[in-house]
């Protein structure tokens, strides 16, 4: 019995093993979330972080500036202008010192400075190194400091006096972008540019011999606390660990890296990553498997952080290249929760204590929305800014809309830090957006989520299965201008369940209470009560109660069916086309050939017209010419009658043929015609040019024609021997002789 008894405690001191040597991440959340952010108003782009080592301090360097801040508060302590960038800041072991370093030039050499924490100013110690010193290490005892020189090697520095003690050149061809001490101070590591990395005697100053060359730029190495180990990690992502003696030990690729710093036991390893999801990624140092990721929603160029009495993570500190160091850590209560007094929004945190009262997402000194002049404004929630819920039902799923709304003050915080997570510049992009929602969603307990909503849905028959989440940011990220200190951000949890039974009217449900925050979510800074409730489905009319208060209990929907009318034929015909969009291109095709049809029928019936209306015009020029022609020949025929009746004196009235009134035409388009050179003896119409041609003469009358322009007696001439010649009348003669009888006539 006793034998049977160890063996199930080897058996059980075994599993405990297995089970403790298992990746912590299988849940695959991060164990923080954001807390909040530093600001120094007179900086713009974070660059280097680190802890001092009672972890009260967080020093933190920009461009042209140095800033202290407290860790509990994230206040600002002091700030300091420094005449160019930083690229490091590094506290001493003991804590009284603050060295930093920053860009140089030819002229000037002293880029690295010590700042006295202790008495909180400045020092006149400094030091020269290369143009743009990347990483300086202080020394286990706090007396040297290991600095890059311009000879692409290292100085070893006195503290106290700032003179070399040692300088270790000639195993690097690059500049020197890393360094780091061993736990005892009797090794140095270093590595440069071109991926080369150095083992070095702390003591002596001289190389060991153990070399070794990676893909890219080091960005980051050190000795673990144990001095077994030791880590190397390239620009591109290749983590390597190597054993004291020089050995490989593991090695992973990653996507781009930047710090990487080992856990106090050794046990694990923090590397900060670079790429399409940014995250601070925690391994196992033996064989660097994946436990947990903490993802980002912007840049990671330097991150520091505090571990709890277990030896995990407690809190992060991220330099994310804006006026921020980003705060990662686990959420505490807030001040005043649980005591007692009058809690309007029911958040467990009394009004006496609530910044707001009526939880609408607005700070009770600026929250000026009223509906009535009975309540004040403070205890008017805002219906717009206020938690919404949102339910979406069909047959088969049963969907929840989860928007809650942040504070101007943290809304404003995570614009400013995702504003560079992409590109380097003030606008906010869709891309940045989208990176800032994946970023939740994959922090957050999504297995936590969907508990919370399942224990608090009840249906009337069936159940919920297999939820999924995904996070979407309803407004205030995209495209807002940098200066926008008002609008907030409402981020949007999309909670999809399957039904077990098709969905059947009437469907009823009820929500028995108002689920809690979830862990690790942006939802920890909102306000959760009270709730606007909306529900929705295909067939029924929507359900809405708003505001939803956490006193009144829990709230129950009735969907009922809605007997939709039949759809008439043009409906029926507009629903077929949307339903198949490919059902256009026939119908397109038929308008326009019905179109081109009736277009070239147009021009056919407008072709014939013009036809007919220019033979039309013809036939009445002829016309025209043949009564001229006829005019000309009577008038011709009336003289010569005239003038062969001289002698008789009679005075008789010459009847004129009435005109006919002219017919109104239209006015038609003739055809160009050929025009007729006009004749170079005069005005001689066609007619009569083809008679005097032809020789034909003018019939002579026997009667004497008597003009009625005035009495006259005509006397027959007397014969002459002279050639006679005969004047032509043209038209225009007779026009006027007609003219003058007719005014005579009218003096008569």
């Amino acid at each position: 019995m006793k034998a049977g008894c160890f063996r199930s405690k080897i058996i059980l001191c075994m599993l405990m093993f297995f089970v403790s040597s298992l990746p912590l991440g299988s849940g695959q959340y991060s164990d923080i979330a954001f807390l909040d952010g530093t600001v120094a108003p007179a900086a713009s782009e974070s660059r280097a972080v680190d802890l001092n080592s009672n972890g009260t301090l967080i020093a933190s360097g920009y461009d042209g500036l140095v800033a202290l801040h407290q860790v509990d508060t994230l206040g600002l302590v002091t700030e300091f202008p420094v005449a160019s960038d930083v690229f490091d800041v590094q506290f001493s072991p003991d804590g009284s010192y603050l060295a930093y370093t920053r860009s140089g030039s030819s002229s000037d050499t002293d880029t690295v400075q010590i700042y006295n924490v202790d008495e909180m100013r400045s020092t006149s110690k400094q030091h020269g190194s290369n143009s743009q010193p990347e990483m300086i290490q202080w020394s286990p005892n706090s007396q040297y400091l290991a600095i890059p020189n311009s000879n692409n090697g290292v100085d070893i520095v006195q503290v106290t006096d700032m003179q070399i003690e040692n300088v270790l050149n000639g195993a690097h061809n690059t500049r020197v972008t890393c360094i780091s001490y061993s736990s005892l101070g009797n090794y140095i590591l270093s590595g440069d540019e071109s991926g080369r990395v150095v083992m070095w005697d702390g003591v002596q100053g001289d190389s060991t011999g153990k070399e070794w060359t990676l893909d890219s730029k080091i960005v980051g190495c050190s000795f673990d606390p144990k001095d077994e180990y030791f880590g190397v990690l390239t620009e591109n992502g290749q983590l390597s660990t190597f054993s004291f003696a020089g050995g490989l030990l593991s090695e992973v690729s990653l996507d781009g890296g930047s710090a990487f710093h080992w856990s106090s036991d050794s046990s694990q390893i923090h590397v900060s990553t670079q790429g399409i999801a940014p995250r601070i990624l925690t391994v196992d140092s033996s064989s660097l498997e994946e436990i947990n990721s903490l993802y980002l929603s912007h840049q990671s160029m330097d991150f520091a952080f505090l571990e709890n009495d277990f030896g995990t993570r407690d809190m992060v500190f991220v330099a994310t290249n804006t006026a921020h160091i980003a705060a990662y850590g686990v959420m505490t209560l807030p001040d005043g929760y649980g005591e007692i007094g009058s809690d309007l929004d029911g958040d467990g945190v009394p009004d006496t204590f609530d910044d707001d009262d009526d939880g609408d997402a607005i700070s009770d000194n600026r929250d000026n929305y009223c509906v009535d002049n009975v309540r004040i404004c403070s205890e008017t929630p805002d219906v717009n800014s206020i938690r919404q819920v949102d339910f979406y039902i069909n047959s088969t799923h049963f969907v929840v809309e989860d928007t809650f709304t942040l504070d101007d003050t943290t809304s404003s915080m995570l614009r400013n830090l995702s504003r560079r997570s992409i590109i380097a510049d003030t606008q906010l992009s869709q891309d940045e957006t989208e990176l800032f929602s994946q970023a939740i969603c994959k922090n957050m307990n999504n297995d936590h989520f969907v508990s919370s909503w399942l224990n608090v849905i009840q249906l009337s028959s069936g159940e919920l299965q297999d939820g999924k989440v995904e996070c979407t940011i309803a407004n205030g990220m995209t495209l807002t201008a940098k200066t926008d200190q008002t609008t907030l951000i409402s981020i949007t949890y999309v909670l999809t369940f399957n039904l077990s039974s098709s969905m059947s009217y009437p469907f009823e449900f009820t929500l028995q209470s108002q689920p809690l925050a979830t862990d690790s979510s942006f939802a920890q800074h909102a306000e959760m009560h009270p709730i606007d409730v909306s529900a929705h489905s295909i067939k029924s009319k929507s359900s809405y109660w708003s505001p939803w208060w956490i006193i009144e209990g829990e709230l129950s929907f009735t969907l009922e069916e809605e007997i939709e009318p039949e759809p008439s034929v043009s409906e029926k015909i507009s629903e077929m086309l949307i339903s198949y969009p490919i059902l256009f291109v026939p119908i397109l095709g038929l308008l326009v050939a019905g179109i081109v049809f009736i277009i070239r029928i147009q021009n056919s019936i407008d072709i014939d017209l013009d036809d007919e209306i220019e033979e039309n015009a013809e036939d009445e020029f002829d016309s025209e010419s043949e009564s001229i022609e006829m005019e000309y020949e009577e008038d011709e025929h009336e003289e010569s009658e005239g003038a062969a009746d001289e002698p008789q004196s009679t005075r008789r009235k010459v009847r004129r043929k009435p005109k006919e009134e002219a017919e109104s035409k239209p006015v038609v388009v003739r055809r160009k015609r050929k025009s007729i050179a006009k004749d170079e003896d005069g005005p001689i119409t066609k007619v009569k040019r083809r008679r005097l041609d032809e020789d034909i003469s003018t019939p002579v009358g026997d009667g004497t024609r008597v003009k009625t322009s005035k009495r006259k007696v005509v006397s027959k001439p007397l014969k002459s021997d002279a050639v006679k010649t005969r004047r032509v009348v043209t038209y225009s003669d007779t026009y006027d002789e007609d003219a003058s009888e007719d005014l005579n006539e009218d003096e008569d």
